[in-house]
């Protein structure tokens, strides 16, 4: 493949894809499916990793429609190739509707909320949340993370609790013996100490959003602690793909 000919233009913040997680991926020409790199509002960057899409630039054309698929759902939109290299294509959208960008809101959005987490002391935690299994973030929203390392795996967690506030509500995501459960609170409920109301089944938006949370502190924590958001983030995404009824487009 030829070296790089056009010039690449960030304007937004690109969010980086784990690509062991497969969080997300692009469907060119309704036919090849290339694993998204990063994505912003202005583009996406796509990996070349397999020997048969070495010569794509030559094979696409530079303006090619596009089906955005981000944990289970996705959207179709148009985007231009700006960048091209030995392993990775970089495209701009091009925005001529509000559709993609309506969509990547869902994502983004809560990508830059996990983003603005900070650990906190555990001199100000409160048991059992005061020991050094547990990880604990608070962030603008309010926005709460709790993580609990593996006895059995120091680089997994076996629970984690997500809650953000959205909409008056306050939205919960967790992890607990092997099970993904969401709920959903009230400002009344919090502030009588209440729990919220447990849904019969997980919420998929809910972990959508708390998976989004999750990739979002993923860019900026230290390299000790990237296996353990990793290990949550596969949990999350394993369900969110699991569901068939799941992979849907989304307007």
């Amino acid at each position: 493949m030829a070296a790089p000919k056009l010039s690449e233009r960030r304007v937004s913040q690109r969010y980086a894809l784990v690509q062991e997680s497969n969080c997300g991926h692009v469907v060119f020409e309704k036919s090849i499916v290339l694993p998204m790199m990063d994505i912003s509002y202005g583009g996406f960057s796509v990996a070349i990793d397999k020997p048969e899409h070495e010569a794509l630039c030559e094979t696409l054309p530079r303006s090619s429609e596009v089906d955005i698929m981000m944990l289970g759902v996705g959207t179709t939109g148009r985007a231009i190739r700006v960048f091209e290299g030995k392993h990775r294509l970089g495209y701009a959208f091009c925005h001529d509707t509000a559709s993609v960008l309506i969509f990547l809101r869902r994502f983004i959005e809560f990508m830059r909320m996990g983003e603005h987490l900070n650990m906190l002391d555990k001199n100000v935690l409160k048991p059992p949340y005061d020991t050094n299994d547990w990880l604990c973030f608070r962030g603008d929203g309010p926005t709460d993370l709790q993580l609990h390392i593996s006895k059995a795996d120091a680089a997994s967690v076996d629970e984690a609790v997500i809650t953000y506030r959205e909409k008056e509500t306050y939205r919960t995501a967790e992890l607990r013996t092997g099970r993904l459960l969401t709920s959903i609170a009230t400002e009344s409920n919090i502030a009588a100490g209440q729990r919220g109301t447990q849904d019969a089944q997980a919420n998929e938006d809910i972990l959508r959003k708390a998976a989004c949370i999750l990739m979002g502190y993923r860019q900026i924590c230290d390299a000790p602690h990237q296996p353990i958001f990793d290990s949550a983030l596969v949990t999350f995404k394993r369900s969110l793909l699991s569901n068939p009824a799941g992979k849907t487009k989304l307007s």
